[in-house]
């Protein structure tokens, strides 16, 4: 058994975690586990006792030292989970994209697994807690925290890569649109370097990234579309599409369809007809076709940027981000359709409250009754 280098017959509180637990094998470090168990550790090492006497202060010591640990890594494996926790509760278009990047029923299973793991730490910290009152000898309350900690730590390495990914897939939502407003959103699609990021930018106050070169867009964003005051529809840039057949290899295509896939009834295709984003017309008329046989039900405005570069004779409206030409056009199109489809039914406003109590027989505005002869 090591030394213990605290007060003589108190239980030992390591400040640094164990990166093995017993019975592990070694390899890499886990640095998500053990900034955990570092922060568990350090805040249980300051428990200090209490009782009547020496032994019952020592055996108080220990009590606290497991309970703390045990609450502290509760906690942090709850907030792990953080709105994982109710995956129902996530618009569609969240819930797609997780199963696209981690497979279907990935972030399920490495929630019941920390889930399970919290379980476990309630257990094991019953567990010592029973040895502790039963325990008549100080080695016996270092040996029950000892323990615990190194029971604690096993569970957490275990679970260090569901910890990994649950993290990672928060981040993933957190810098992506919801999509699952009042307002249906509308995405605006079409080939690389058409075009999209710049519409949504002049259209709304989203700054997003601009460049003349295509691939630069590799996630969805959104700006907000003003429908009339106060009421704001999500317009969401997407990555360039190039397949739409099929699933496509590349995540930035899948997200985009998804987007597609789970947004309102109404998209923009924009058309770049000067050629400078690198594909046909031709092509992005087959694009097009495409992406109508695989939402039959999707209404398509169809929209050629670039005018102050290329006009063509098609009775497509024509549009200019660079100079602005065509634009108020657009967006007062793009309102009416939204009406159309009955995106903006919004529930009317609560009344307002009355200031003055009605009571039956009285006047509106009569003066009241001073209560208590007040006045």
């Amino acid at each position: 058994m090591p030394a213990d280098r605290s007060r003589p017959g108190t239980p030992s509180s390591p400040r640094r975690s164990p990166r093995h637990p017993p019975g592990r094998p070694a390899g890499p470090p886990h640095p998500w586990a053990d900034a955990l168990l570092e922060i568990a550790f350090h805040r249980a090492s300051k428990a200090a006792g209490s009782g009547d006497s020496s032994l019952n202060r020592r055996r108080s010591q220990a009590h606290r030292k497991v309970a703390r640990s045990a609450a502290v890594l509760l906690r942090q494996l709850r907030q792990a989970e953080g709105p994982l926790h109710r995956l129902e509760d996530l618009s569609g278009f969240s819930r797609a994209l997780l199963e696209d990047r981690y497979g279907p029923g990935g972030i399920e299973r490495s929630l019941l697994r920390v889930h399970r793991a919290q379980e476990r730490l309630l257990g094991f910290r019953t567990e010592e807690e029973k040895r502790l009152a039963r325990a008549d000898a100080p080695y016996a309350f270092g040996g029950s925290v000892r323990r615990f900690y190194g029971r604690a730590a096993s569970v957490l390495f275990e679970v260090e890569r569901d910890l990994a990914r649950l993290k990672e897939a928060q981040a993933l939502l957190a810098d992506r649109p919801g999509l699952g407003g009042a307002l249906p959103a509308l995405p605006v699609v079409g080939y690389p370097n058409v075009g999209k990021s710049s519409l949504v930018t002049r259209l709304t106050r989203a700054r997003l990234r601009v460049a003349p070169y295509p691939f630069t867009t590799l996630t969805t964003a959104a700006g907000h579309l003003a429908l009339r005051p106060g009421v704001q529809t999500p317009l969401v840039d997407t990555p360039g599409l190039r397949e739409a057949e099929g699933r496509s290899s590349h995540a930035a295509e899948r997200e985009a369809l998804l987007a597609l896939e789970h947004s309102g009834p109404v998209a923009l295709f924009l058309f770049d007809p000067s050629g400078r984003c690198g594909w046909s017309m031709e092509e992005q008329e087959a694009l097009l076709t495409r992406l109508k046989e695989r939402f039959p039900t999707r209404r398509f405005v169809e929209v050629e940027n670039k005018a102050d570069l290329t006009r063509t004779a098609s009775g497509r409206r024509k549009i200019s981000c660079e100079t602005g030409e065509g634009l108020p056009g657009l967006v007062e199109e793009l309102r009416s359709l939204v009406r159309e489809t009955g995106g903006e039914a919004l529930p009317p406003l609560p009344p307002l409250r009355e200031t003055l109590d009605e009571v039956p027989g009285r006047e509106p505005g009569a003066a009241q009754t001073p209560r208590n002869g007040s006045r």
